[in-house]
């Protein structure tokens, strides 16, 4: 079942976000691309896709892409720092002049954050990922395809300032932004503090995760 949408995503950059249902309206799909329970494969489908899968970092890297993978860290990464990980990670290109502003937002929030491992998620799927993974725009459609306000990477970090202003960036503040005990702490000797998590799902077809998350910080 597709995840329960959230409404945070509406505040995001002041609203300059657009965000999609998380079922395509007027089109059945084998694979919505607003169900953020799965997990979009790796690959191109010339060859067939690849799951996210395997506990060996050597073997379960993407057979057919160059990027992939997860990545965690803490809510004080600065812009720069940020961007320039969009960059390696081919999300902006850096030889791009004018980055894409054609791809659709997903979002979701969890009511069950320790048992999920989330509180809110965001799900970026280009235009070319909707058209020839999902099968979700037809031709007309794709040339068609309204753009965003803001490039992907502008939406990623407009979470990112969302969430820190949302929760709070120290642990200190639990007591007053709702994290406390919502990931195991004790309000004590173990207390959480707001962090987030990156995943690269498909680079060919330009498909990105990021969300919010907590980790403990002990005395």
């Amino acid at each position: 079942m597709p995840e329960k949408p959230t409404k945070m995503a509406l505040a995001v950059r002041g609203g300059k976000v657009s965000i999609s249902p998380p079922i395509w309206p007027d089109r059945e799909l084998k694979v919505q691309p607003g169900d953020l329970s799965q997990i979009v494969p790796y690959g191109n489908g010339i060859y067939g896709y690849q799951d996210h899968e395997g506990k060996d970092p050597f073997k379960s890297a993407p057979s057919q892409e160059a990027s992939g993978g997860v990545m965690y860290f803490d809510n004080r990464v600065s812009r720069e720092d940020f961007e320039a990980l969009m960059r390696i990670l081919g999300v902006q290109p850096a030889h791009r002049v004018n980055p894409s502003k054609d791809f659709a937002v997903f979002t979701a929030e969890s009511e069950r954050p320790g048992e999920d491992g989330y509180l809110a998620q965001m799900r970026v799927v280009s235009k070319f990922g909707l058209r020839y993974m999902f099968n979700a725009l037809d031709n007309s459609e794709y040339e068609e395809f309204p753009e965003q306000e803001l490039t992907m990477v502008e939406a990623l970090w407009s979470f990112i300032e969302y969430e820190c202003g949302r929760w709070g960036t120290s642990f200190s503040q639990d007591g007053q932004n709702g994290l406390r005990g919502l990931f195991g702490g004790d309000g004590d000797y173990a207390r959480e503090e707001l962090s987030f998590g990156f995943m690269v799902e498909n680079d060919y077809h330009s498909v990105y995760r990021i969300w919010s998350r907590a980790w403990l910080v002990t005395k």
